[in-house]
């Protein structure tokens, strides 16, 4: 119970440090100073460049060793298993919605806020081992976002582009950076400096970003549906107890199995709301769904995570 509560004790702070860092960008989105269209621009900022180079410096940091390599192979199927699980369940809750409904509660169910909750929390509990870890999962999100996510959440009317699929910056990153790792490429020192203090600036840059983006919800209505409460179970609570214990029958343990418990609890990814604007489909709702699913997960959080490191 002691060990419960001390790893409880820590990821909950790490997870209020990362929420207090959103609040300025909260406080900055209601005074005006920095609103959600400029956090909007600051996105592409992130996804193409400083998500990448932080995924890179996580790489070049991590020896080669038998562990890691395994590991690496092993988080890339456990991350794809996640979301198929998602999948699953989120097409046997809502088969009888209108397409364009059930694709936006489909996309909220399967993909958690990876990039720019999941992976600073990573970082902070279990270091350059968390980043390793959860790019993986960062991958295989973007992976599937620019497939099945984009193909329901626009109602299934949308041209899937399987270029799409590896060029973007999340999975370019990926594959620059596991032949990085596997070949041991070491950089003079000024670059391996440059590339760590511009990857640094990935936590605090996305929980800002995610901050404005808070600021927008409307509060009234976050917890007025019930089907937003179905998918706060199954994205909070179902899909991440289902598969820690996955992770403990096959023997993840140590910082790959905090990284990946991490990354399957995380709320709803904050793009559900850009998505849905892309593709005209329900932008208000997009937005009750990351936001109920974010205040929740700073309880569900740290107790799923404390949980895995102790059972």
């Amino acid at each position: 119970m002691a060990g419960f509560l001390g790893n409880l004790q820590t990821v909950a702070v790490q997870v209020v440090i990362l929420y207090l860092i959103a609040g300025v960008g909260f406080v900055a989105d209601k005074t005006k100073i920095f609103v959600q269209a400029d956090a909007t621009k600051l996105v592409d900022l992130l996804f193409n460049m400083i998500l990448p180079v932080a995924i890179i410096n996580s790489f070049l940091s991590m020896e080669r060793t038998k562990e890691h390599i395994v590991g690496l192979a092993v988080s890339f199927l456990l991350a794809f298993l996640t979301h198929f699980l998602g999948m699953g369940i989120a097409e046997l809750c809502f088969k009888k919605r209108s397409l364009l409904e059930r694709g936006i509660y489909s996309y909220a169910m399967v993909f958690s806020n990876a990039a720019f909750l999941a992976l600073p929390l990573a970082q902070s509990v279990a270091g350059e081992e968390g980043i390793f870890y959860s790019s993986c999962y960062v991958a295989v999100f973007n992976i599937l976002a620019f497939t099945y996510g984009i193909r329901e959440i626009s109602g299934r009317k949308a041209k899937i582009s399987i270029k799409h699929v590896f060029l973007n910056p999340g999975s370019i990153s990926v594959l620059i950076a596991i032949p990085l790792f596997l070949l041991q490429v070491r950089l003079p020192e000024f670059l391996m400096d440059t590339v760590a203090r511009v990857g640094a600036c990935n936590s605090p840059m996305a929980m800002i970003v995610f901050g404005t983006f808070f600021a927008n919800c409307n509060f009234k209505n976050i917890f007025a549906k019930k089907e937003v409460y179905l998918v706060s179970l199954v994205r909070l609570i179902v899909i991440p107890v289902t598969m820690l214990f996955v992770f403990k029958l096959i023997g993840i343990k140590g910082n790959m199995l905090t990284a990946l418990t991490i990354s399957a609890s995380a709320p709803v990814a904050t793009n559900t709301a850009m998505y849905a604007a892309k593709y005209d489909n329900d932008t208000a709702l997009s937005s009750e769904l990351v936001g109920q699913t974010s205040i929740l997960s700073v309880i569900t959080m740290p107790v799923i995570v404390a949980l895995a490191q102790i059972i």
